[in-house]
C-alpha cells in the first residue's frame, strides 16, 4: 500500500504515520523507485497505536506492549486508574478500556477498528476532543515562501563569499561576467552551502537566513543535529528541493517542493528532524529586507574595493608595476608578447604557444620614473615615429593603465571614489589630442603632434594617401602636485 492508501484506511495524518515509522513501530518495505510499500500488518499496527494513543496510553507503554515486555490487560488497568483521576469526559475512555479488558485481547490480535468506531461515535455525540492524539509527530514548518526566502538569503550570502574570494585572490572583475560564468558561480555557491550550512545547523541550530524568519532545525529531543546529519539534509535540499541548480529542472523541483509544503506534507529531507518556527510576526519581513540590503552593501564594497590597486600610498617602482599589471588583469587587457617587469621595463614573455597579432604599428612606451627617497613622484614616456607606412595605434590603453596604477594609490582615492572613472574618461576622450588636468593630487599632461596622418577613428591614425612623409610624437607625463 502507498502512504496515501494508509492515510485513507487509518484516518491518520501523514505526519503521524511518518513519526511512528521513525520511532520504529512499523518498517515498510522500499520499492525500487524509493517509495514506501506498507503492508497489512503495518496498517493494523498503526490502528492499534491510534486506538491506544486515543486512550492516552504513552508511546513507551505501547512500545513495551509491541515488544512483548508488558501485557495489555495490566497496561489497561494502570490506564484505568489514571483515567479515573481525570475529568468526567475521561469516563468514555475508561469504558473502552474495560471493554477491551473484558475481551482479554492481546496487542497482537487487538481489533482496533471496532473500538475506534465506538470512540468516533462518542466524539461525534459529545463534541469532545479528549480522544484526539496530539504530539505524535515531528514539528514541521509549512510556510513555503518563508522557507524559500530564507534559503535564497543564505545562497546570496554564499555567493558573496565566493565573489570576495574571486575578487581578492584571483582579482577577477566581478562587474564583467558572462552568462556561463554566472551559472558556474551559482553551482559553486551551492557547493559552499553543502559544506557550510551543516556547520551552521550543528553549531547554532539555524542559518542566517532561517534566523531572520525565526526558523530552527533540531533533533526530536531538542538537541542540535550533527554535522553529518546536517550534510545529509542539505544534500537532500540541493538534490530533491533545488534540482542541483540545473536550469529548468531546478524550477520543476522547486514547484514540487512548494506543492508538498502547501499540502502540509513533510519534505523528504525533514522526515527525521524537527523544523520549528518561533513566530510569523510582520517585523520578520523588515528584518529580511534589511538583511538583503546589508548583503547588497557588502557586495558593492567588494566591487568598489576591486577598483583600488594592491599598493597604496607612496609607491616604489616595483609597487607601481604591480599596480599596473593588476589593472591589466582586472580589465582583461592583453599586452601582447611582452610584460612589464619589476624595474618598469618591457620584457619578452617565455613562449607558451600563444600567438599575438598586432594591428597597426605600436611601440611599447618606455617609462621614465622620477624617484625621491625611493618613492616615485613622477612618471613619463615619449613616443616618436618617423616615416611609418602603417597605421598607428592609440596609446590610450597604456596611459590609462599607468594613470590608474599611479593615481589609484593616492590617499584621495578611496572606496566609491569616482576619480578613477574621471581619469579614464578624460584620457579616452582625448585620443590623439593634447590634454592637461589634475585629479587626486596628480597633474596629467599629454602633448600630441603628427603630420601625414588622418584620424578615421579614436583607435588608429591612418597614413594620408599622398603624404610625402609621416611623423608622430606623443609626450605623456604625470607628477605629484605635493
Amino acid at each position: 500500500m502507498t502512504i496515501k492508501e494508509v492515510e485513507s484506511l487509518s484516518k491518520m495524518e501523514r505526519a503521524n504515520i511518518r513519526f511512528y515509522e521513525r520511532e520504529g513501530f512499523i518498517r515498510p518495505a522500499r520499492l525500487k523507485n524509493g517509495y514506501r510499500d506498507y503492508s497489512e500488518d503495518d496498517l493494523q499496527i498503526l490502528l492499534r497505536i491510534k486506538l491506544l494513543r486515543s486512550l492516552h496510553i504513552p508511546l513507551d507503554e505501547i512500545r513495551a506492549l509491541q515488544d512483548g515486555k508488558k501485557d495489555l490487560p495490566d497496561t489497561l488497568s494502570r490506564q484505568i486508574i489514571k483515567l479515573e483521576q481525570e475529568e468526567k469526559a475521561a469516563s468514555y475512555a475508561q469504558d473502552v478500556c474495560r471493554a477491551i479488558q473484558r475481551d482479554q485481547a492481546a496487542f497482537t490480535d487487538l481489533d482496533a477498528r471496532r473500538y475506534l468506531d465506538i470512540i468516533n461515535r462518542t466524539m461525534e455525540e459529545t463534541g469532545g476532543s479528549y480522544f484526539s492524539v496530539k504530539g505524535d509527530e515531528l514539528p514541521q514548518v509549512f510556510h513555503p515562501w518563508r522557507r524559500y526566502l530564507a534559503r535564497m538569503l543564505d545562497i546570496f550570502m554564499y555567493s558573496i563569499l565566493w565573489s570576495a574570494f574571486l575578487a581578492f585572490v584571483f582579482h577577477s572583475n566581478l562587474a564583467v561576467r558572462s552568462s556561463f560564468e554566472i551559472i558556474v558561480h551559482s553551482f559553486i555557491a551551492l557547493i559552499i552551502m553543502l559544506f557550510l550550512e551543516p556547520l551552521w545547523l550543528h553549531m547554532i541550530g539555524t542559518t542566517p537566513g532561517k534566523a531572520v524568519f525565526g526558523l530552527r532545525i533540531e533533533n526530536p529531543d531538542g538537541s542540535r543535529i550533527s554535522y553529518g546529519e546536517g550534510f545529509e539534509r542539505t544534500w537532500g535540499v540541493i538534490s530533491s528541493g533545488m534540482g542541483y541548480g540545473i536550469p529548468i529542472y531546478d524550477a520543476f523541483r522547486l514547484w514540487k517542493s512548494y506543492k508538498m509544503c502547501s499540502e502540509n506534507e513533510t519534505q523528504p529531507w525533514d522526515e527525521s528532524t524537527s523544523y520549528i518556527i518561533k513566530d510569523t510576526k510582520g517585523y520578520r519581513g523588515v528584518l529580511y529586507i534589511s538583511a538583503h540590503a546589508v548583503l547588497l552593501v557588502v557586495l558593492l564594497i567588494i566591487l568598489s574595493a576591486q577598483q583600488l590597486p594592491p599598493n597604496r600610498g607612496n609607491l616604489t617602482v616595483a609597487e607601481f608595476v604591480e599596480n599596473h599589471n593588476y589593472y591589466a588583469r582586472y580589465h582583461g587587457i592583453e599586452l601582447g608578447s611582452e610584460y612589464l617587469d619589476q624595474s618598469g621595463k618591457w620584457v619578452e614573455r617565455e613562449f607558451d604557444g600563444t600567438a599575438y597579432m598586432d594591428i597597426g604599428y605600436a611601440e611599447k612606451p618606455e617609462y621614465h620614473f622620477t624617484v625621491v627617497n625611493g618613492y616615485v613622484t613622477g612618471i613619463s614616456f615619449t613616443i616618436e615615429i618617423n616615416d611609418n607606412e602603417d597605421w598607428i595605434n592609440s596609446y590610450k590603453t597604456h596611459m590609462v593603465l599607468a594613470s590608474l596604477a599611479f593615481a589609484g594609490a593616492q590617499d584621495e582615492i578611496r572606496l566609491f571614489s569616482r576619480s578613477p572613472g574621471r581619469i579614464a574618461k578624460q584620457i579616452e576622450s582625448s585620443t590623439f589630442q593634447d590634454f592637461q588636468f589634475e585629479e587626486a593630487g596628480i597633474s596629467f599632461f599629454c602633448d600630441v603632434e603628427y603630420s601625414g596622418y588622418e584620424g578615421w577613428s579614436t583607435e588608429y591614425l591612418f597614413p594620408e594617401e599622398n603624404a610625402a612623409e609621416t611623423y608622430f610624437s606623443l609626450d605623456f607625463s604625470m607628477n605629484k602636485l605635493y
